[in-house]
């Protein structure tokens, strides 16, 4: 079964590998995907073409407010093949809710003492077909209390999202190769965390493939509201 990563870190934002090294390390865990993520600072680091495995080019974006968010987006949407936001400030997750532009909110309970998310939120993500993700880097490195309130909150979301039948994304939020996990392992975490089996395991295969295919066919004009091209 292919699995994809889509939130992995390289040295061409806060990583501490490579591109090389990563897709290496993707090889060994039996990745069929990455999503090779860069921050957004007006310019799109390029990212160098590498075979053997399937990069995904995603940005990330920071957005101060609601405004910021949309006019960034709008402005970089035809640019990338997925466009993420970083969550945690409750404005921006639910305006990142709110836009159809928007691939995936990353950890929208970053940095906080609640799940960053309410029922207004997840109903928005599910009508514009925003994912939820669950980042494993956020249990990984956190501890003693901090580790409980990001576990409680993440379970609190995966009900959200099942209550409202909204997408939930599991990526490794790797910034070293050695952060990186398999997919059945990712899996596993979210399984535990309240997803169904095997909506855990579409969490890392299934969604994002289908994901990332729609957005290569909108960037190559292969794809209309209601029309798809079949070769």
């Amino acid at each position: 079964m292919p699995f994809y990563d889509l939130h992995v870190h390289t040295t061409l934002s806060i990583g501490e590998n490579s591109v090389e090294e990563v897709v290496d390390m993707a090889g060994r865990l039996g990745l069929t995907g990455l999503g090779v993520v860069r921050y957004y600072t007006g310019r799109i680091e390029k990212i160098p073409e590498i075979k053997g495995t399937d990069i995904v080019s995603a940005v990330m974006i920071k957005p101060d407010n609601k405004e910021d968010l949309d006019a960034t987006a709008k402005k970089i949407r035809n640019k990338v093949e997925l466009l993420m936001v970083h969550g945690g400030n409750y404005d921006v997750n639910r305006a990142a809710c709110e836009n159809s532009m928007i691939d995936i909110l990353c950890h929208p309970e970053l940095g906080r003492r609640d799940s960053g998310l309410d029922h207004i939120c997840v109903k928005a993500a599910q009508e514009n077909d925003v994912a939820i993700e669950i980042n494993f880097r956020e249990i990984l490195e956190s501890y003693k209390r901090q580790r409980v309130y990001i576990i409680s909150s993440m379970m609190k979301n995966i009900k959200l999202c099942r209550k409202y039948n909204a997408n939930v994304i599991t990526t490794s939020g790797a910034i070293t190769k050695w952060g990186m996990r398999g997919g059945r392992e990712l899996a596993a975490i979210t399984h535990v965390l309240g997803l169904d089996l095997g909506d855990a395991i579409s969490s890392l295969s299934m969604l994002p493939i289908e994901l990332v295919k729609k957005n290569r066919e909108k960037l190559a004009n292969r794809r209309w509201e209601g029309v798809k091209v079949v070769d």
